[in-house]
């Protein structure tokens, strides 16, 4: 058992940034584990997901936060709230900038930095092994007016920086205590992560719009002796999508399938037989009712 003295250290990191920053990417390398979904497509990260790393000298508890984008939707809208939110529990912000991005923060991302409250601001500045050696260490535009308490030059995919990152954050932190139990490694269940296991798949098998129409429930979780079994429903927004989740002769729904059992297999460490369903929910990204059956937190529509 740990041994918890006053100068044992806690607190929370909310990563923010753009779409494609590599913020997902970010929370695993510093965990060591595959707990956020990670693709090539922007804005794949809906939920805000805690990754919690500890130690016997501190437990940090990081916010894997929606990509921050100008919303022109109902839906976009739910996703920056849910990013601003993480900085109220924020001690530390990672504001996670790619090192190849030449624009500045738009204008939401920079008013969330604006309004961080106390929290220290460090500038992360992600993918540095895209440039050359030269260029390592510029500040790219999407950074250049932002004031940080501190600067660093990583690169989560290669593992490069992470050191330097992780001892500058222990040591800004105030003792406190332990959040949650040692063993613990996030604050979500095996159910979010089966779905999100699936969501990963269909953004790998799908392209354009249909990765982003879709949402994904896990409609049934039971865990038996022999094989878990797991029904997990996949809703679309139009008729059209419906096959191309399916594909010819079911082909592409059984990869999705097959890879994303795979997954839920090596987190419970459980044989699962997973079952999906393809179903049409309307326009579901525009409809209050819909969003808030899904779980996403809506604010009320301004009055024009």
């Amino acid at each position: 058992m740990m041994n918890q003295t006053t100068e044992f250290k806690s607190g929370y990191v909310a990563i923010l940034g753009k779409p494609n920053a590599g913020k997902s990417t970010l929370l695993n390398a510093l965990l060591g584990e595959k707990l956020a979904i990670v693709s090539e497509k922007p804005q794949t990260t809906r939920d805000r997901v805690a990754g919690i790393l500890t130690t016997d000298h501190y437990q940090i508890v990081f916010l894997d936060t929606p990509g921050v984008i100008v919303p022109k939707d109902r839906f976009n809208e739910v996703l920056v709230w849910r990013a601003a939110e993480a900085l109220e529990d924020a001690d530390i912000i990672y504001y996670l900038v790619d090192a190849t991005d030449d624009e500045p923060p738009n204008e939401r991302l920079a008013e969330i930095l604006a309004h961080r409250g106390t929290a220290k601001l460090f500038v992360v500045v992600n993918k540095t092994d895209l440039l050359p050696p030269e260029r390592a260490k510029e500040v790219p535009p999407a950074a250049r007016e932002i004031v940080a308490d501190k600067i660093f030059f990583i690169s989560a995919l290669q593992k490069q920086g992470l050191d330097r990152l992780l001892a500058d954050t222990v040591e800004q932190l105030n003792p406190g205590p332990m959040f949650f139990d040692p063993e613990q490694l996030t604050d979500r269940d095996e159910r979010f992560f089966a779905a999100e296991a699936v969501r990963e798949k269909i953004f790998l098998y799908t392209g354009e719009e249909v990765p982003y129409s879709i949402h994904t429930e896990v409609e049934t979780f039971e865990e038996r002796p022999d094989k878990d079994f797991i029904r997990v429903v996949i809703y679309v927004e139009r008729d059209s999508q419906k096959p191309i989740i399916i594909g010819a002769k079911g082909q592409n729904l059984k990869r999705i399938g097959m890879e994303a059992r795979r997954d839920i297999e090596a987190l419970t460490g459980r044989p699962t037989y997973l079952e999906l369903w393809v179903k049409v929910r309307k326009n579901w990204r525009k409809n209050d009712f819909d969003l808030r059956n899904f779980g996403y937190k809506v604010k009320p529509r301004k009055r024009k």
